[in-house]
């Protein structure tokens, strides 16, 4: 069973978990690059509430802003 991106959009709320070095390129494009179709999670920048959670390692290669808290 699949799911697709209009019904990931269509949640109330996203959770993106991500770990691992070999992760940080990818999450990089997808959540602070622009959005295209070649990075499909790129979409979830639109999602009103997103959150991501994610080790150092993912994390390195973005920079961020906090918001909402």
């Amino acid at each position: 069973m699949t799911i697709g991106i209009i019904a990931i959009m269509q949640a109330k709320r996203l959770l993106l978990i991500a770990g691992g070095a070999d992760k940080a390129d990818i999450m990089a494009k997808a959540l602070t690059g622009p959005i295209t179709p070649f990075i499909p999670a790129s979409i979830l920048q639109l999602h009103p509430d997103l959150i991501v959670v994610a080790d150092e390692a993912v994390l390195s290669e973005m920079e961020w802003t906090v918001s909402g808290l």
